[in-house]
């Protein structure tokens, strides 16, 4: 057992009397094994399970060469202390020159404790797509840890597309970091719906010229949950651009903490950075808190930030019900609306099919 773990540090503390510059969790089990994950493979890339080997598994035209990057130097929003979990099962996706595909399926069981360890090494101008989902009955619970590491070499593109799905008694902790070259990109979309805790934390460093990240996250905070998140976009590159917006719903005493940080290091001339989040408040007894901070260490560079909060518009609520819509089915159609935006950006239809079941089952119970 960890006596505690501290998480989603923000770089700079500031107003240290609201107690938002981090998460103490107290009491943690530590993991007892890993999650199996299915994988599907399409186009150029490659899948490693074993630490310090060639590839065991390809797709066609992939190249199995040994892999160069050091992972272990990439950093995560949630922090280092992620290393006091241990050392979780490793896959690693290795994406050769053009468009590839691979998804990643982590099932979990009741009463599970699990920590897995992905790895994606996008080589020079290659590009791929990887959808992570995870999953586990509607009852289940346990303890479900993350962590993603991104290599996006020069002109290579990778989007990630993370779904969490899991059961309601679920603790759950999603841990991405991310290293790109010159002129590479890396979307990041993210769907948070199930657990009961959610620490999500997310860094990215911008370390080549005209390098970009964009990062969309949905969530939808319910029934006393916590969604607890830490964004880092650290811009060392000339001219290199980053987009992050959350958009999210909360209700019955759900509780929330944005974290998002957007730091222009010396060196980023031209660089622009922009952050946005919109909050729709469903009812009078959640907590919402959200931190927006711009550091700066270079003059040429813009940086914005702006949030959104505020409660269903009475106006449309009368409208929907003059409709023949309840009062709840219409709340219930405004909370879906938010997450079905995103699934919009996703590009996959069984992934899309999955997130609106979950939220169609979600609604009917009343979880």
């Amino acid at each position: 057992m960890i006596e505690e773990l501290v998480i989603n540090q923000l770089p700079a503390p500031t107003w240290n009397r609201l107690k938002m510059n981090e998460t103490k969790l107290a009491g943690l089990e530590l993991p007892q094994d890993s999650c199996e994950p299915r994988v599907a493979l399409e186009g150029n890339v490659c899948l490693n399970k074993s630490k310090g080997s060639n590839c065991c598994g390809c797709s066609e035209k992939a190249q199995c060469a040994v892999h160069g990057t050091d992972f272990a130097k990439i950093a995560g929003g949630v922090g280092e202390a992620m290393s006091n979990l241990g050392e979780g099962k490793k896959l690693r996706l290795v994406a050769d020159a053009g468009k590839s595909v691979a998804a990643v399926t982590l099932r979990y069981a009741d009463n599970t404790s699990c920590y897995n360890q992905i790895e994606i090494e996008a080589k020079p101008g290659s590009e791929v797509t990887v959808l992570m989902t995870y999953i586990s009955t509607a009852q289940a619970k346990g303890q479900a840890s993350i962590q993603t590491k991104i290599d996006v070499a020069a002109g290579a593109k990778v989007k990630l597309v993370q779904v969490q799905l899991l059961g309601k008694d679920f603790l759950h902790i999603n841990d991405v970091g991310s290293e790109l070259g010159d002129n590479a990109a890396f979307e990041l979309l993210q769907i948070q719906l199930g657990a009961d805790k959610i620490y999500n934390g997310v860094r990215t460093e911008l370390l080549g010229d005209g390098s970009d990240f964009n990062a969309a996250i949905g969530y939808y905070g319910r029934h006393g949950q916590t969604v607890d998140m830490n964004f880092i976009a650290n811009h060392y590159g000339k001219k290199t651009t980053c987009e992050m917006t959350a958009d999210g719903v909360l209700q019955g005493g759900a509780k929330k903490i944005y974290r998002g940080t957007i730091d222009f290091k010396n060196g980023s001339a031209g660089a622009v950075g922009d952050e946005k989040e919109t909050v729709l408040l469903l009812s009078d007894d959640v907590v919402n808190q959200t931190i927006p901070l711009i550091l700066c260490s270079e003059e040429d560079v813009q940086g914005n930030h702006g949030a959104s909060i505020g409660k269903l518009d009475d106006e449309l609520l009368f409208y929907l019900c003059s409709r023949g819509f309840s009062e709840q089915e219409a709340v219930d159609m405004m909370a879906k609306a938010k997450i079905d935006a995103l699934c919009r950006k996703i590009d996959d239809e069984d992934t899309v099919q999955l997130v609106q079941r979950y939220l169609e089952g979600v609604m009917a119970d009343g979880e």
